[in-house]
C-alpha cells in the first residue's frame, strides 16, 4: 500500500472557532504550486481522505482538482484524532491500493512516527501542505517506510 499524508494548507487564526478556519491566499497558492509540481506522482492516489475542519476540506478540495478524486471526510482525521482509530480504517486497504489523507497536526506526524517508528514520540514536524509518501506491507507499527518528502516552495 501506498500512502500519502498531508497537512493541510496555511490557515488563518481569525476564524470564530478552531473548525471554521480557513486557508490563506498564501497557502492555497503553494499547496496550488506543489500539487502541480508533482502531479505525476499524486496521480497514484486512488483514494482522498480528509478532516472534516474546513481547513483540510479546503486543502482537499485543491487535491482533488489537481487529481479528479473526490474527498471524502473522516472525523476520524480531526487535529486530537486518535492514530489507532485510522490505523483501524487502513487496514481495509490491500497492498496495491494508494490512498491520501488530509489532516492536521499532530495527528499526522504521530501517525508517520507509528508506521515508521513503531511509536509516537519521533512525530514528524510537518510544515502546512508538506506531503510524505509512505509504503507499507501491511499496516502496523515500524511497518512502514518513508518514500518521499514533497514541500512546499
Amino acid at each position: 500500500m501506498k500512502l500519502f499524508v498531508m497537512r493541510h494548507a496555511q490557515a488563518t487564526f481569525n476564524a470564530p472557532s478552531d473548525r471554521e478556519r480557513p486557508i490563506t491566499d498564501n497557502g492555497e497558492k503553494q499547496t496550488r504550486e506543489l500539487l502541480s509540481l508533482y502531479q505525476q506522482d499524486l496521480s497514484q492516489v486512488g483514494e482522498l481522505w480528509c478532516s472534516d475542519l474546513l481547513r483540510a476540506c479546503q486543502t482537499a478540495a485543491l487535491v482533488t482538482e489537481a487529481t479528479g478524486l473526490p474527498a471524502l471526510q473522516k472525523t476520524i482525521l480531526s487535529p486530537d484524532g486518535q492514530i489507532n482509530h485510522v490505523l483501524n480504517e487502513l487496514q481495509q486497504f490491500k497492498a496495491d491500493e494508494h490512498l491520501m489523507i488530509v489532516s492536521h497536526q499532530p495527528l499526522v506526524g504521530e501517525l508517520v512516527s507509528y508506521l515508521i517508528s513503531g511509536n509516537i514520540y519521533q512525530a514528524h514536524p510537518f510544515t502546512t501542505s508538506e506531503i510524505l509518501s509512505l509504503e507499507l506491507e501491511q499496516v502496523g507499527p515500524g511497518m512502514a517506510s518513508l518514500c518521499k518528502q514533497y514541500l512546499p516552495g
